[in-house]
């Protein structure tokens, strides 16, 4: 296969107007004074030496230059692409409030996300360790994974954009269920505990016995029984950990990097 058939090949893969759309993201990034120079001095390189890569690489990096096959091949040049045609032709916007690691393996992310400009959700993304490396390869030893990660979760996020905006809204249920809700986001180990005796000194002069079956009723309405748990041992209620990740918080679209969530990237 030639690579003018491979190109087409990838062109009908990822559609033709995102492919197309690369051109003027090259033209974008990459300056025409330092394209120009780079060809220059591509033409000065003895291809028959065994070190040419590497000066095609040297060139690439002294004029910051980034063309066709780097975005098409290359993690980190994809990733950035996929960013930028999602943000300047899809008109979608995530706006990365915190990254953390959980102890289950996964990595989680809390981000606003935005469409034609208006902010329409404030999710909580959850990906599997490997699902994030296999975005890193041999070119982000020299850049290292906490710089690339906040633009990592953003093309994730990005490609997943329509099942997050179909989550259901948290304010649409009960004010029980968003409490729930909110102790596991707000928890360091991401979970809330509630037992009898804390029903009591802490619940019950907010909510009735109806609340407690109305919750119930939603949990089984809206299959949230893997989530949250009733009359689980000594716990009256258990929310758990991927609680945070099955809504839009719709009451919060305004925080920034400052909210007092989870917060920060920690990796």
């Amino acid at each position: 296969m030639s690579i003018l058939q491979e190109y087409e090949r990838i062109r009908e893969t990822i559609g033709y107007e995102k492919y197309d759309a690369i051109g003027e993201y090259l033209k974008e990034i990459c300056k025409e004074d330092n394209l120009d120079k780079y060809f220059k001095e591509m033409n000065k390189i003895d291809f028959s030496s065994p070190d040419f890569n590497n000066e095609i690489v040297q060139l690439k990096n002294k004029y910051n230059v980034v063309l066709l096959d780097d975005v098409l091949y290359k993690n980190i040049e994809w990733v950035k692409y996929n960013n930028w045609y999602n943000e300047n032709h899809l008109h979608k916007k995530v706006e990365v409030l915190g990254i953390w690691h959980t102890d289950f393996d996964d990595v989680r992310c809390q981000a606003i996300l935005y469409q034609d400009g208006k902010k329409v959700g404030n999710i909580i993304a959850s990906y599997e360790d490997k699902k994030i490396e296999n975005l890193i390869d041999d070119d982000l030893n020299d850049i290292g994974w906490n710089e690339f990660a906040e633009e990592a979760f953003k093309n994730l996020i990005y490609d997943d954009f329509d099942t997050y905006l179909n989550l259901p809204k948290i304010s649409n249920y009960s004010k029980l269920l968003q409490e729930i809700y909110d102790d596991v986001c707000s928890s360091d180990a991401s979970m809330c505990y509630i037992t009898d005796e804390d029903w009591e000194d802490f619940y019950s002069d907010k909510y009735t016995n109806n609340d407690f079956e109305n919750l119930k009723l939603e949990i089984e309405k809206y299959g949230l029984k893997d989530v949250v748990s009733i009359n689980d041992g000594e716990y009256k209620i258990l929310g758990y950990e991927d609680l945070e990740t099955r809504f839009n918080d719709d009451r919060r679209l305004d925080v920034s990097k400052d909210y007092e969530g989870e917060g920060g990237i920690q990796l």
